[in-house]
């Protein structure tokens, strides 16, 4: 007994020892983007899978965040039905005159351990996912506008800045706060339902800027959005490449509020090989580039604050799959670039081992450019072409690799 009291002391005493190694940073005003990530992508916090002490200690680290910032700070817990583990959204808030809300979000949990069925890229391996990018990037977005609003005066419409759980168990927690908003305690007295959220903007990986490049979502999702982006855009300089996508649903928490009739705004820097992976660290970011998306964020919601009766929601239809998480009966196998940096064709960044891209001897890298008669301009066009094939089947896939045109058959 002695024995095992010793071993349990021993790994107790362990664990205390690796969570002293990483300590919060200070709050407030002067915090950075990369002391964000680098605190929420620590390996003492075990990779933030919810209802563990390092999604207790994120959420926490968040919430000091807000209050330092003199923001309304607020947890609202939430039960996880998979696995039966409670964890929590935390949010802070300003408000404005019109008595709506902008809601600003991003998740901050991720996938733990690993492991089969956590959604794992190496489900064989258990390592620490740390999910720097995916989404510590996307917390510190967050944060980067919660700076930057939380002492504004003369707002037309209140900001709930919010870190979402549980994003990675099925948008668990959005979901909670999108169907739950009058549990909320907000800066200006008043309980708020769906009817006074004016938009939705969620930031899910923005820490992988290249070439400039991002996709923004949802820009179908309100008959203003037009306008809205161009004069953004003006505003910041068009030093950002944006790849517009109309639809409304997709593979993260804006998903959730689109689903409440709000127009949403969904900014990505996308996939990488280290998605979903052990691998994604804080050291790989490009924190400048992170900075310069969230700037850009922070211009969208200006531009929404000058429609004081809201914006007029549209319905882009049925939900495309995830470039992600594809919702697909069949796949190929690959993680597309989502940013649109390939004029008329689709450039595969990630060739998944053993699944039939791979197979077929596709490499990460190449451009496809038509699957069987479809001609393949871009992401969207190529999930439209994804919705024709059937299991079993063969599809013809044509790439272009170093310039040279080559003809794929890929088994489905």
């Amino acid at each position: 007994m002695r024995r095992l009291f010793l071993v349990v002391l021993a790994l107790a005493l362990a664990f205390g020892v690796q969570a002293q190694q990483v300590k919060a940073p200070k709050c407030g005003k002067r915090l950075t983007s990369r002391q964000v990530v680098e605190y929420l992508a620590a390996d003492a916090l075990q990779g933030r899978n919810g209802g563990t002490e390092g999604d207790t200690l994120a959420s926490e680290f968040i919430y000091r965040q807000m209050e330092k910032l003199g923001l309304q700070p607020g947890m609202q817990k939430f039960n996880v039905k998979k696995g039966n583990v409670n964890t929590f959204n935390v949010y802070g808030s300003v408000a404005g005159r019109s008595g709506k809300y902008i809601v600003v979000g991003a998740h901050y949990d991720h996938l733990g351990m690993g492991g089969p069925g956590s959604g794992s890229r190496r489900p064989d391996t258990l390592a620490i996912h740390n999910g720097a990018d995916d989404n510590a990037s996307g917390v510190a977005g967050m944060l980067y506008l919660a700076k930057h609003f939380a002492k504004s005066k003369n707002l037309e419409h209140g900001i709930i800045f919010a870190a979402f759980g549980a994003e990675e168990r099925g948008i668990v927690g959005s979901k909670h706060m999108a169907d739950n908003l009058q549990e909320l305690v907000l800066a200006g007295g008043r309980a708020i339902s769906a009817s006074d959220v004016v938009a939705m903007v969620n930031f899910d990986m923005i820490g992988r800027l290249r070439g400039n490049a991002i996709t923004l979502g949802g820009t179908g999702t309100a008959k203003e959005m037009d306008h809205i982006i161009a004069e953004a855009e003006n505003l910041y300089g068009k030093a950002l490449k944006v790849t517009r996508s109309a639809q409304g649903h997709g593979p993260s928490d804006h998903s959730a509020f689109y689903a409440k009739n709000i127009p949403v705004f969904y900014l990505t820097t996308g996939g990488t090989e280290d998605y979903h992976t052990p691998d994604d660290d804080a050291h790989k970011l490009n924190y400048p580039g992170a900075d310069s998306v969230a700037a850009f964020a922070a211009l969208l919601v200006e531009q929404v604050q000058k429609y004081p009766k809201g914006l007029s929601f549209t319905d882009t239809g049925s939900p495309e799959a995830s470039p992600m998480r594809a919702g697909f009966k069949v796949s190929l196998g690959l993680m597309p670039d989502v940013t649109g940096q390939v004029e008329n064709g689709l450039r595969a960044d990630i060739i998944v081992k053993g699944k039939p891209a791979h197979k077929a001897g596709m490499k990460n890298g190449d451009i496809i450019i038509q699957v069987n008669d479809i001609k393949i301009k871009d992401i969207e066009v190529y999930m439209q072409a994804l919705g024709t094939l059937k299991k079993g089947e063969k599809a013809v896939v044509k790439i272009l690799r170093g310039g040279e045109e080559m003809v794929l058959e890929v088994q489905l």
